[in-house]
């Protein structure tokens, strides 16, 4: 999934400009992990890991990290 996929469908599940601002964050600190320990091949993912950790949190907070595999399968 590419990164502007991923933000799509990231502020189609989250509307608090809190949880906006936490994903882009973890987002850049994921990115910034990968290129230190050598995974810059795969910063790209990381970064994506870190702006889709949370993606069902603000919907479903009761079944955080459960909902999410289903979110990423309806969106290819």
């Amino acid at each position: 999934m590419n990164r502007q996929n991923a933000l799509a469908l990231l502020k189609a599940h989250n509307k608090e400009p809190f949880h906006l601002q936490h994903a882009l964050t973890v987002e850049k600190v994921l990115g910034w992990f990968a290129q230190e320990l050598g995974f810059e091949d795969e910063r790209a993912f990381w970064e994506t890991v870190g702006l889709l950790h949370d993606l069902d949190f603000e919907e479903h907070p009761d079944k955080h990290c459960e909902v999410t595999k289903t979110l990423l399968e309806d969106a290819g």
